[in-house]
C-alpha cells in the first residue's frame, strides 16, 4: 500500500447485514469526526455482500477501521484476513451481534491470527438477540453485552456508538 501525506487519515467501512441496514447512526457519528472518511455500501438489502477488500485496497489510508453488524460482522471479520494478503492491517475491528451466513445460523467463526489480526477489536452483543442466533467468535476478545438491546437496536445504542467513536478518536490521537 502506498502512503503519502494525503493518506494520513482514517478509512472506516461500516457494513450492515441482511435487510435494512442498522448501522446508519454509527456511520453518521464517525463521518462527523475530522480526519475520518466513512464508506458504506449503497445497497439497502444486502450490504454484507459488498466488496470490502477492494474498497480498502483502493482507498489510501494509514488507519483502517472495519465495522460490521449481523452478517456484515462476518464479512468484515473475513476481510481482515483477505486484506492482510496486501500488507494492509486492520487497526480496529468492530463486530456487532455477528451472525454467520454460511452455513446459516449457529456457526463458530474463527478470529484472525498473525498479521491478519486487528490491532484492536470490540465485539458487542445484544442482551436479547432472539430470534437471531449470534455466531461465536473463536479466539477473539470477550463480547460486551449491552443491556436493554436486541439484535436490531444494538447499533443504535448510545453505549455502542460512544465506544466506537472513542476508540477511533484514540487512533486519531496516536497518529499525531
Amino acid at each position: 500500500m502506498m502512503t503519502s501525506d494525503s493518506d494520513d487519515r482514517v478509512f472506516a467501512v461500516v457494513l450492515g447485514g441482511l435487510g435494512s441496514p442498522q448501522t446508519s447512526d454509527i456511520a453518521k457519528a464517525l463521518s462527523r469526526m475530522d480526519g475520518v472518511y466513512v464508506w458504506t455500501p449503497s445497497r439497502v438489502f444486502d450490504q454484507f455482500r459488498a466488496d470490502v477488500e477492494l474498497t480498502v485496497r483502493l482507498f489510501p489510508a494509514n488507519t483502517v477501521v472495519l465495522v460490521g453488524h449481523s452478517f456484515g460482522a462476518q464479512r468484515v471479520l473475513e476481510s481482515c484476513i483477505t486484506v492482510a494478503h496486501w500488507n494492509i492491517c486492520v487497526d480496529y475491528l468492530v463486530l456487532i451481534d455477528p451472525v454467520a451466513y454460511e452455513p446459516l445460523w449457529s456457526q463458530t467463526l474463527a478470529y484472525p491470527r498473525g498479521n491478519a489480526a486487528p490491532k484492536i477489536c470490540d465485539i458487542f452483543r445484544a442482551a436479547n438477540s432472539f430470534p437471531v442466533f449470534p455466531a461465536t467468535i473463536n479466539g477473539g476478545p470477550d463480547p460486551i453485552v449491552v443491556a436493554n438491546t436486541n439484535h436490531n437496536s444494538l447499533c443504535h445504542s448510545k453505549t455502542v456508538i460512544t465506544a466506537i467513536v472513542d476508540r477511533v478518536a484514540t487512533l486519531l490521537k496516536e497518529r499525531v
